[in-house]
């Protein structure tokens, strides 16, 4: 076989997180690539195949629960290339865990947040001092970019990692690309649009009467609009990640944007998963009011989530959400 992890480094770390028991909120977010929308990872797939080279380590960055990786993995069959899953979440990286404990191509490193510097750790904090040395073939980045606060750190810290020779691939659903036609969406913005239809019809139908009074409470609005954006963050636009990017020592390569047919039932089962984000006003949202929402709320929540859907894609079967795609190089020297 390949060498492919530096000697003495270990690809399972041994950390307490490995083992923890499976988490529900882990297996029902991995239920999400059977969902027709994450065919958006087929193209990444398809250029991280065309690159892998024998020996050859990607780095998975926010790597979650593995599911890039499966698909990839099967795609490449039993050719000799590690993927280092890196996450944040250590009830995702647990079930990536379950998924290739016994494959030695794949390793795992989890990404702590440092409470006091109010921050996520660095890759050069996360990995041993051999992997930063031997350093990443490739970086990918999926579904994930425009959930990054400290961007231009994180920039910065897949540059130091990357060999000379490596490429960098990102993608997004949530990155405002210029050409967007009129007929695509970006798909977390659909959010804000649900939340405005479903306040119409909280207005106009009695059977959500019950719900008016608390939206005359400018401040409880507020907060809930405030909750509302960290749940699903504002678009930005494509320039910000590009000039990011070259700041950051990359040279872009190529940027494509396609088009991905995203089923409204699928999307719907997604969001209600998350109905406190979305429709949280609809009986106060427990990080707001301090009470958890009775069975009668969340009922009324995922019916108004519904029937706003039906109103904004006029009972289509499907949307079309607008990917972005960026690949880079390193900056020579």
């Amino acid at each position: 076989m390949a060498v492919i992890w530096p000697e003495g480094v270990d690809r399972i770390p041994a950390d307490r997180w490995t083992g923890e028991p499976l988490e529900g909120l882990a297996l029902n977010y991995d239920t999400v690539e059977n969902h027709g929308w994450y065919a958006n990872l087929d193209h990444t797939v398809d250029q991280l195949a065309a690159f892998a080279r024998r020996g050859d380590l990607f780095v998975d960055y926010s790597g979650g629960t593995g599911i890039l990786a499966k698909r990839l993995l099967d795609r490449l069959g039993d050719k000799e290339v590690g993927i280092l899953i890196v996450d944040s979440s250590p009830k995702f990286l647990r079930l990536a865990l379950e998924k290739f404990k016994k494959d030695e191509r794949v390793g795992f490193r989890r990404i702590r947040y440092l409470k006091e510097e109010g921050r996520l750790q660095r890759l050069d904090e996360v990995l041993d001092p051999a992997l930063r040395e031997r350093g990443a073939d490739a970086i990918v980045s999926t579904n994930a970019i425009h959930l990054y606060y400290g961007l231009e750190d994180t920039v910065r810290s897949w540059r130091e990692l990357l060999r000379p020779t490596g490429r960098l691939y990102i993608q997004s659903g949530n990155i405002r690309h210029p050409d967007i036609p009129d007929d695509e969406w970006i798909i977390d913005e659909t959010v804000e649009v649900i939340h405005q239809v479903a306040l119409g019809i909280v207005e106009e139908d009695d059977r959500f009467a019950k719900y008016r009074a608390a939206l005359a409470d400018t401040e409880y609005r507020d907060a809930h609009d405030a909750l509302r954006k960290k749940y699903f963050l504002p678009v930005r636009p494509l320039e910000y990640y590009l000039d990011t990017l070259r700041k950051g020592d990359f040279d872009v390569t190529a940027v494509e944007r396609r088009r991905i047919p995203a089923r409204v039932e699928e999307w719907y089962e997604f969001l209600s998963v998350y109905h406190e984000g979305v429709l949280g006003w609809v009986g106060g949202a427990e990080k707001i009011v301090g009470a958890e929402p009775t069975d009668e709320v969340v009922t009324d929540r995922l019916q108004l989530m519904r029937e706003a859907m039906e109103q904004i894609f006029r009972g289509a079967f499907e949307f079309g959400a607008s990917w972005s795609y960026i690949t880079c190089e390193p900056r020579a020297d």
